[in-house]
């Protein structure tokens, strides 16, 4: 005999069972005449070549009663008979089709595991109560109805409908549940039908009474489905809530004698609700007699498949791709698919993006319910949190850093009610995104972070947002305002002062807070995509005051805007003249000079510090103390100083300059929260060892810095520990390449150790996430590099793509760190040719060859739109290669030689003196590396603004000045001579060169000389 749980999972085999069938059944030509007749219906990209692709293509486009129906039509034009017992395939069909349960709701793709579970939880009597909980717009009520219908039609359950929106709430809800079972009575004693209802008791407490009385009375298996239980009004919540327990603990007592469960559907999880209310029902919650499923958002596949039956009309009309960027646009949430895929049916040239931004505008009107009552019936801190929090806009954020955020710390206490903030909001206005993890705040602690949950606001709250908005609603928009300014105020906060920087919480609660910048660049991007300038904003400014206006200077610099920074300097040093402040005027004076070094406004930065040059004893002394901050102030007078001098190449200067800034701040212990400045002295003295060719001091300076760091900070994060690596790195592969001619085994040797230093620091990119940053991709550059002359091309081909890309994502525009990062993507292809074609791979060096062109053809196209300026040390190199590289292709070489002076003639590079391409390796060894002269300064942002170290010398602020000392051998020591190579194999196809030559002509207006060749 068929089980319970057989019926119960019919509804999902009957589609299976028919597949098998005419799998048996139908020939090849009788698939192919199906296949013609529904042609119409099947996907076009589909080739259903058997009976069971057949109705996977059906499947994949229409719901099971609409294929059902296709298939009878099809069929009874066919006039198919089974060859097993003759009989008519419709009336095979027809008897498919019955055994199913009326309806087949197309919003329930991607939720039919669900209706399963919750099935045959009620069947199997696994449980007597299941709250369904959501955020809205997921579908819980539309998959709480389908339960209840198949409930009913295949198992006779009694179905008890109340939803909560607009009831009366404990007399609306105790008089269904009576009345469904005909047990409702009137106050005189007399049993009462529904259409003598109006008659019953309006005393809560006697129904109630009534209720719990007449649980083990209920003759049918029955279900109260609850819906909206969160909607009830506020006044109520907490008597029904306690009613609530109060009816599942009677329930659960009873046990099999109660033939009643019930079915909730909410916004927040019912364990919320009872933890305080009812510990003797939580004890049974525990122990199953209570469950919880949670509908988040629906996977890809099933969005895309809901978003192209939505549009069922005009089926066609919506591609693979585009229902994807539908799926994507509403967040995996079955509510705003159904009404975005509707919405499409426009004529064809609107694109998705059009729609998307036509619904956005409609949204108010059709799920008022789901967003705008939900966020108005939100608690006011709620109502804060929730608008702070849209700062984010849809980036994912965890609870860590939420709680960063919210509670100025990560302590376990904040973390906790971070935790608890998040699940309020979440099942209103939140989308899961993250893989699930441990949802108790204890557990938060100690998960992974790749394991937190992370959140984002939902798609449609947004829209909500911006409808409001836009209607000239002055609350919001207020609010708004001030969730911005508080939101900054308290993320600004992790970002370290001295005064925290020995302290381990504060430096895990900085990393959790700036650990992605895209995160970071969302602030600046506000009012519709317009950029949204913090530190111009001066009534921003004044309202944040000037603590925090200080830490607004870190984070520009951290996501490089320099300009930014160097107007809030600008801000607070008129700020401090105006209010007579002597000390501070002199301290935000150094800063802004440092700041216009970091802009290249060198002329403006020697103006301020000529204007603040007193001597260090007459500023530091007063009244025979000496103060330690004015100490401190001289210290960073003194390193800026320092730039200054190494901005006009006066190494000896420079030198000194460190030097007392070293000095000064040595005087400054024992306050440990110095030997950070002390240690990037020390780095600033050792790139200075560095430019005068003083490789063995820069060396013992970088490691000297490194150490002291590594001291002060052990294993706890510091963000100059990569500086220092890197500054370590670049000092040994400078060495080994200076050797290279002299002593190649030594110079190996040397590029080895260098390469294990590189390891270190790319891995400590890792263990602090530090990946999306330009100094990553300028270690990866350079470790490539060192692959490179040791050969190991698969890693020097990985590092140098992964830079490239890396310096894509991070530039909007053409920028000379994408020109160099592409640079030396092509010097891999140079070094790889010339190994090909020693060993004899004539082909696969003709391939790379043809590869390292298609790169300088990309860098022509880089340094004509700006991506490259004359002063870089890179440039000559770049040109020198550019030319050697196309010396055998003839109809080409004068193209580049052309464009290279055409843009110098035309002055859109700064002429200075270039090194010599044609000097020794020794020589240009000299003008290749990298390395970082990062020094801190008072608003603790140097190790940050380490990011740009190494990209290249024009977009390295001048206190993070980098030396390209990165050798590129030349197109000798790369390529064979043009002699020794076979003429067939050294140029590119005609074609290609024809095409740039012909897009350079149209470029430049320039014609080469006429050539033989041209005929």
């Amino acid at each position: 005999m068929e089980t319970d749980m057989e019926k119960a999972y019919d509804y999902r085999s009957t589609w299976e069972k028919l597949k098998d069938k005419l799998e048996d059944e139908l020939d090849d030509y009788q698939t192919l005449e199906a296949r013609t007749l529904m042609k119409d219906k099947l996907d076009r990209e589909s080739v259903a070549d058997s009976p069971s692709k057949l109705l996977e293509c059906l499947e994949n486009n229409y719901t099971l009663n609409e294929r059902f129906k296709i298939l009878r039509d099809v069929f009874e034009i066919m006039k198919v008979h089974l060859v097993s017992d003759g009989r008519n395939l419709v009336e095979i069909i027809d008897e498919y089709r019955n055994q199913l349960r009326p309806g087949d709701c197309m919003d329930l793709i991607g939720r039919e595991e669900q209706v399963f579970d919750i099935m045959k939880n009620f069947v199997e009597k696994n449980c007597k109560g299941i709250w369904l909980c959501g955020m809205g717009g997921m579908g819980k009520t539309m998959l709480a109805q389908e339960v209840c219908c198949r409930l009913r039609h295949n198992f006779n359950y009694i179905v008890v409908n109340i939803d909560m929106k607009g009831k009366d709430s404990l007399v609306d809800l105790s008089h269904e549940i009576l009345l469904a079972h005909n047990l409702l009575w009137g106050e005189s004693g007399q049993r009462l039908n529904r259409e003598e209802s109006s008659a019953r008791s309006s005393n809560a407490v006697i129904l109630k009474s009534q209720v719990l009385e007449s649980l083990q009375n209920f003759n049918n298996d029955s279900v109260l489905f609850i819906d909206n239980m969160d909607d009830v009004q506020s006044e109520e919540g907490e008597e029904l809530t306690l009613y609530l327990i109060d009816l599942l603990l009677k329930i659960s007592e009873l046990g099999d004698l109660c033939k009643l469960c019930v079915l909730i559907t909410a916004r927040h999880k019912f364990i919320n609700a009872i933890l305080e209310n009812g510990q003797k029902l939580n004890d049974r919650y525990r122990q199953n007699h209570w469950r919880e499923i949670e509908l988040n958002e629906l996977s890809p596949e099933a969005g895309q498949k809901l978003a192209m039956m939505s549009d069922l009309p005009f089926h066609g009309r919506l591609s693979v791709e585009e229902s994807y960027q539908v799926t994507k646009a509403c967040g995996g949430c079955p509510l705003g698919i159904c009404i975005l895929s509707r919405y499409i049916r426009q004529p064809r040239s609107r694109t998705v993006a059009d729609v998307i931004s036509s619904v956005e505008r409609r949204l108010s009107d059709i799920v008022p319910c789901c967003i705008e009552k939900s966020f108005e019936d939100l608690p006011q801190e709620a109502k804060e949190q929730f608008i702070q929090l849209s700062v984010f806009n849809t980036c994912p954020f965890n609870v860590q850093s939420t709680a960063a955020i919210w509670f100025n710390d990560t302590s376990q206490q904040s973390i906790a009610k971070a935790e608890l903030g998040l699940q309020q909001l979440k099942y209103r206005h939140m989308v899961e995104c993250g893989r699930p993890c441990n949802s108790c705040a204890q557990g938060l602690l100690t998960d992974s972070e790749k394991d937190i949950s992370t959140y984002a606001l939902h798609p449609l709250v947004l829209s909500s947002i911006s409808i409001l908005l836009a209607n000239n609603n002055t609350y919001l928009e207020n609010s708004l305002n001030i969730a911005k300014a508080r939101f900054l105020e308290l993320y600004l906060s992790k970002l370290l002062s001295v005064e925290e920087s020995l302290e381990r919480e504060r430096n895990q609660a900085f990393q959790i807070a700036v650990s992605d910048k895209v995160h970071l660049r969302n602030i600046f991007q506000w009012n519709n995509g317009l950029p949204f300038s913090i530190s111009s904003n001066l009534k921003l400014i004044h309202s944040l005051g000037i603590t925090t206006s200080k830490l607004l200077t870190t984070f520009a610099k951290f996501i490089n805007r320099p300009e930014e920074t160097l107007k809030v300097f600008k801000n607070l040093t008129e700020t401090s003249e105006r209010l007579g402040n002597k000390d501070a005027f002199f301290f935000w004076s150094v800063q802004q000079a440092e700041a216009c070094l970091d802009c290249d406004e060198v002329k403006e930065a020697d103006d301020i510090l000529q204007r603040l040059n007193i001597g260090d004893q007459e500023y530091c002394e007063e009244e025979g103390t000496i103060d330690v901050y004015r100490l401190f102030s001289a210290a960073e007078f003194h390193k800026v100083k320092g730039m200054l001098y190494k901005k006009y190449k006066h190494d000896r200067q420079a030198l000194g300059e460190f030097q007392k800034s070293l000095e000064l701040l040595m005087t400054c212990k024992p306050d440990k929260a110095f030997t950070v400045y002390e240690a990037a002295a020390i780095n600033a003295m050792g790139t200075v060892h560095f430019n005068s060719g003083n490789y063995a001091s820069a060396l013992e300076c970088h490691e000297r810095a490194y150490e002291l760091i590594e001291k002060q900070f052990g294993g706890d994060f510091h963000e100059h520990k990569s500086i220092y690596l890197h500054n370590i790195g670049s000092i040994q592969h400078a060495i080994a390449l200076h050797n290279w001619d002299r002593n190649k085994e030594e110079a190996k040797r040397l590029l080895e150790k260098a390469l294990e230093t590189y390891n270190k620091c790319i891995d400590q990119d890792f263990e602090y996430k530090q990946t999306y940053d330009p100094n990553h991709a300028d270690r990866r550059r350079i470790r490539s590099d060192i692959y490179l002359r040791l050969k190991r091309f698969d890693e020097a081909f990985e590092d140098a793509e992964r830079a490239l890309k890396i310096q894509k994502e991070l530039h909007d525009k053409e920028h000379s760190s994408i020109t160099i990062s592409r640079y030396q993507l092509a010097r891999c292809y140079m070094k790889r040719s010339k190994e090909n074609y020693e060993k004899g791979r004539i082909a696969e060096a003709s391939l790379d060859r043809n590869e390292c062109w298609n790169c300088f053809v990309q860098i022509q196209d880089d340094i004509a739109k700006g991506g490259l300026s004359r002063e870089d040390k890179q440039y000559e190199n770049i040109r020198a290669d550019h030319l050697n590289v196309v010396k055998g292709y003839r109809p080409g070489v004068q193209e580049p030689n052309m464009f290279y002076a055409l843009f110098e003639e035309k002055g859109r590079f700064v002429q200075s003196e270039s090194p010599s391409n044609e000097s020794d390796n020794s020589n240009n060894s000299s003008s290749d590396e990298d390395v970082d002269d990062s020094v801190p300064t008072g608003r603790q942002d140097s190790g940050i603004g380490e990011s740009y170290a190494g990209s290249s010398i024009d977009s390295v602020p001048s206190n993070l000045h980098s030396m390209s000392l990165e050798h590129t051998p030349s197109v000798d020591e790369v390529f064979m001579d043009d002699d020794n190579m076979d003429s067939e194999n050294q140029s590119l196809p005609e074609g290609i060169v024809t095409e740039v030559i012909s897009k350079r002509r149209k470029e430049w207006g320039t014609k080469r000389p006429r050539s033989d060749s041209d005929d």
